[in-house]
């Protein structure tokens, strides 16, 4: 489809499900290169890109890339992982979800936790805040962020999350009562395989915790097409989690969405043989609410495809009228979804001047395909531009009161480029 748009022609059979030719194509963001392989400007030469198409199964309904790119092009970005939580609105969020852990599952004083894609640990130290005598445990990919979990005092086993990772779970912490992973379903390439591995190292009353912004009522409602990006290799429903999980054993007794990440689903399962806690009335509530919104039909999908255009034309008037009068323009957080965005909409370094991203692991490093300069804060005081793109938009609250004090006479507004775009003056 070239540079984007609607692919309603291609079918192919599910990866999950494994309904034959069962998974329409609905959208192509087109060449793209991976969303976190944040790079020096001297291995720009060496990048490479994949077509990244999204279709959904007409049987589980599971939104999934349909060529997904080669593995082991993806496992290398997670070795190299440069992300890590920063801000107050993700702070509050990763304590907010472990006081809801505590409440919903009520573990026991000692109870054995483990959150895989763990990162620096920030749920689990905030579970050992709120249950002091619980025993902590993550896994994480990419081996500097797990050196950072470890000295912030939490036991972290570095790797993928896996059959052999699971043996070594058992071996070092035990059985455990209380499994997460947030953000972390969507990216894994055999997601029943990963559920069957958490479902082996489960006490038999043990619960497991699922979050993901790959939520895709909420994708279509903001129009975030920047949540598809190659890592993320699915986008969930209630309706399709509930039937993976089936296939792994699991039966999800509540779920409920959050405005994290633009907007996440977050499910507590059970083990179908062992687990005895009542299916709460949120799992219903949900999938009733999924079918108002179109979920098991094609037309939902194609409609989005729509929108999704319609919001690249807008957004590329209105940096294109700021251009044209001289202004400059730096943009604000390097988040993977910000890959996707700034391609898709053609948005590189002839457009932005510098990114700013508080990470100092992607500082001094380009944006993947856009290859985009990225700064820490203090460029803005140093450098300030005209306008400023805000690329992390899910933390438009967070980042309009840092912006608050440099906006003015310098910096003239603030683009929103999702949901609609927006310009803040």
């Amino acid at each position: 489809m070239g540079s984007g748009g609607t692919a309603s022609e291609a079918s192919t059979t599910c990866r999950v499900c494994g309904a034959a030719a069962g998974v329409r194509a609905f959208l192509s963001l087109g060449d793209q290169p991976l969303g976190n392989a944040f790079i020096p400007a001297s291995a720009i030469a060496s990048e490479r890109e994949f077509p990244l198409t999204m279709g959904v199964c007409s049987r589980c309904h599971l939104v999934q890339i349909v060529a997904p790119a080669p593995v082991e092009a993806i496992e290398q970005v997670y070795r190299n992982y440069s992300y890590v939580p920063t801000g107050a609105t993700l702070a509050q969020h990763y304590g907010a979800l472990a006081g809801d852990i505590v409440r919903i599952v009520e573990p026991k004083a000692e109870a054995q936790f483990l959150d895989i894609g763990s990162n620096d640990g920030l749920l689990l130290r905030s579970i050992r805040e709120r249950v002091p005598a619980a025993r902590i445990g993550g896994v994480e990919p990419s081996p500097r962020i797990a050196e950072i979990a470890r000295s912030l005092g939490v036991p972290t086993i570095n790797g993928f999350f896996d059959s052999a990772a699971a043996d070594e779970v058992m071996s070092r912490f035990g059985r455990i009562d209380v499994a997460s992973a947030t953000q972390v379903l969507q990216h894994i390439r055999d997601p029943e395989a990963f559920l069957r591995s958490v479902a082996r190292i489960l006490n038999p009353d043990g619960v497991l915790v699922l979050e993901g912004r790959a939520y895709f009522p909420d994708v279509a409602e903001k129009i975030s097409f920047d949540t598809f990006y190659h890592e993320l290799l699915y986008c969930f429903t209630l309706h399709s989690l509930e039937q993976l999980l089936g296939l792994a054993g699991f039966t999800v007794f509540h779920a409920e969405r959050s405005d994290v990440y633009g907007g996440s689903l977050r499910v507590f399962a059970q083990l179908r043989n062992g687990g005895t806690r009542a299916v709460q009335a949120s799992v219903g509530n949900i999938l009733t609410a999924e079918i108002a919104a179109g979920i098991p039909g094609f037309e939902v999908y194609a409609t989005f495809a729509l929108r999704v255009a319609a919001v690249r034309t807008r957004l590329s008037t209105t940096v294109s009228e700021l251009l044209s009068t001289g202004a400059t323009i730096a943009g604000y957080g390097a988040p993977s979804t910000g890959t996707t965005l700034l391609r898709y909409c053609g948005l590189g370094h002839d457009v932005l001047q510098y990114i700013v991203d508080d990470n100092p692991l992607k500082q001094g490093l380009v944006t993947p395909g856009t290859h985009v300069p990225i700064s820490p804060s203090s460029a803005l005081v140093e450098r300030p531009p005209d306008f400023v793109l805000v690329i992390a938009w899910r933390l438009r609250e967070d980042i309009l009161s840092r912006l608050a004090p440099l906006r003015g006479d310098r910096i003239k507004g603030v683009i929103f480029p999702l949901p609609t775009p927006e310009l803040v003056r």
